[in-house]
């Protein structure tokens, strides 16, 4: 017995929502992991100063800040779509939240005083308000990865019992 047009359809479509998912998780979880254990440490190992690791550092960062923005709100969409409850579309809400605030807000004022903070007339005031800034936006940026790999836990966990 042949399956029905909108059976297939509809396994279509679930396919479809389920490759977009694992594609925004694999780009978000793998920029992460890349920018985290390559690209950073590489900049401050390699660079001759501080300052020119931090040209080549926030950029990157804040790009990586717009994509979790982006992406935090495509994955709630397509959680939502594939039924996935409360917290799986909650979440990444959250993520992208905390994205943003990290981009416009932390990540802003960490370029603005940036200058500043490392040449000449930087004052102990600037210096410990950089300091400040940079524990804030590191502990966003590790609190949006550790949530990204429980989120890649949780949906395997449902795309599992989906499958069986």
């Amino acid at each position: 017995m042949a399956d029905s047009k909108p059976a297939r359809n509809r396994l279509l479509g679930q396919t479809a929502l389920r490759s977009c998912l694992w594609l925004l998780l694999g780009g978000w979880f793998g920029s992460y992991l890349l920018f985290g254990a390559v690209v950073a440490p590489t900049a401050f190992a390699v660079l001759p100063s501080t300052q020119l690791a931090g040209d080549l550092v926030g950029p990157v960062i804040m790009k990586l800040n717009l994509y979790g923005a982006f992406a935090g709100i495509a994955l709630a969409l397509v959680s939502k779509a594939l039924g996935r409850g409360a917290l799986l579309a909650a979440l990444p809400i959250a993520l992208s939240a905390l994205c943003l605030y990290s981009h416009f807000g932390v990540s802003a004022e960490l370029a603005e005083i940036r200058d500043i903070s490392f040449g000449p007339d930087a004052t102990a005031e600037t210096v410990a308000r950089f300091g400040a800034l940079h524990r804030i936006s590191l502990a966003v940026f590790i609190s949006v990865g550790i949530a990204v790999t429980a989120m890649i836990g949780m949906h395997a966990r449902d795309d599992s019992h989906s499958l069986s």
